[in-house]
């Protein structure tokens, strides 16, 4: 399919290709899947928006707008041994200093009132309910921030969209993501979330897998402390008693508290109190867990949001437009392949997806010529951005 496309966007699609090569996707599929997969993430990197097949297929003439159509309807297609393929590429790199991370995000789709998926949801982001959907994403990073890599996502379908015996929480969907991924032989340090994760049943099940996990309860979570747990109360009651001091290396006052909770066992608490008075009950199973390591370590979370973040933003999470399920499950799962591909094509460690997808388009665009020399009516401390 290369010779077919043109003599500017020719390198990236083989750097995709090599990068894809490199995660174990040529084994997954049959070779003209292979192809179609490499040309759909390097349109993803290509374009900025809207990419969908038509538009790919119009800047990467490779193929027909209907191959890529079929790739995602109808071809034979795993998303989970896409995935499975950079657990395995993670594996085999000796990437053992790592954790891992769930949530979930919304994708709005504020007019496809015919997909199945779709349903109105509040949206954190916005402050308001908005008609979209959810995927819930299981995310494995390394300790320096380095490598971002989604190993299992699911998407999540309305009790309305479905049969009462197959409606599935996301908590249960995060369940099987986890024993799956666990039992691919990926390692993990610890495993962090936020509230809405940090369920009684669903924690019980991270410990009885040999995983230390780090979440935040409700303000209204009761919790037995003091001398042999006599006093009980809620954690926002808690809050109010106790002396937080300053943590300068933390930004945050703190203070840390061992409780026991009905519904989750001996816990280590840690209350926090940022400079906007706002409280954080971060709690962890690991009961010798120090303070700062306790903070850090739901710090740490943030890397799942700038994954949603990139993804909307670089690689198209909210740009298919098909109502066929298969298509929809197939385009997130492709979409965070992309994001995993543009990881890999980074020069340095320092550079950002987006730096990289900037990259890749300007080289398409330039064709070799170097950049015109700036105008000398402009300051010299212009000139670098003139």
């Amino acid at each position: 399919m290369t010779p077919r496309l043109y003599r500017t966007t020719r390198p990236l699609a083989d750097r995709v290709t090599l990068a894809l090569r490199r995660l174990g996707v040529d084994r997954i599929g049959t070779p003209t899947t292979v192809a179609l997969i490499a040309l759909y993430v390097a349109g993803l990197i290509l374009l900025d928006g809207r990419q969908t097949q038509t538009r790919v297929a119009l800047f990467l003439p490779g193929r027909a707008h209907d191959a890529l159509n079929r790739l995602l309807r109808v071809m034979p297609l795993s998303t989970r041994a896409l995935l499975g393929a950079s657990v395995a590429w993670v594996k085999r790199h000796g990437h053992e200093d790592g954790y891992l991370c769930i949530d979930d995000c919304v994708i709005e789709k504020a007019f496809a009132k015919k997909l199945p998926w779709a349903g109105w949801t509040y949206s954190f982001a916005k402050k308001r309910k908005v008609y979209g959907l959810h995927v819930v994403v299981l995310l494995w990073c390394t300790s320096d921030g380095e490598l971002r890599i989604p190993v299992a996502f699911r998407l999540w379908r309305p009790k309305r969209s479905c049969a009462p015996h197959l409606y599935r929480t996301k908590l249960r969907l995060a369940e099987v993501m986890l024993k799956e991924v666990l039992g691919r032989g990926l390692r993990c340090r610890y495993i962090v979330f936020d509230t809405h994760y940090t369920a009684g049943w669903f924690t019980k099940m991270v410990s009885r897998l040999g995983l230390v996990w780090v979440g935040t309860l409700h303000p209204r979570t009761i919790v037995f402390w003091g001398a042999k747990r006599s006093r009980r109360c809620s954690v926002g009651e808690l809050a109010k008693v106790v002396s937080l001091k300053w943590r300068k290396h933390l930004g945050v006052r703190a203070v840390s508290v061992s409780v026991y909770a009905p519904k989750y066992g001996r816990l280590r608490l840690v209350v926090t109190r940022n400079r906007h008075s706002n409280h954080e009950y971060i709690v962890t199973n690991d009961s010798g867990m120090d303070l700062t390591t306790v903070v850090l370590r739901k710090v740490s979370r943030w890397q799942v949001e700038t994954l949603f973040r990139d993804t909307k933003q670089y690689a198209g999470l909210e740009a298919c437009q098909c109502r066929v399920d298969q298509a929809m499950v197939r385009h997130v799962g492709l979409v965070l392949l992309t994001f995993v591909v543009l990881q890999m094509m980074r020069r340095t460690r320092e550079e950002s997806v987006g730096k990289v997808k900037e990259r890749w388009q300007l080289d398409a665009m330039r064709d070799g010529q170097p950049p015109p020399t700036p105008l000398k009516a402009c300051p010299p401390h212009l000139r670098a951005t003139a």
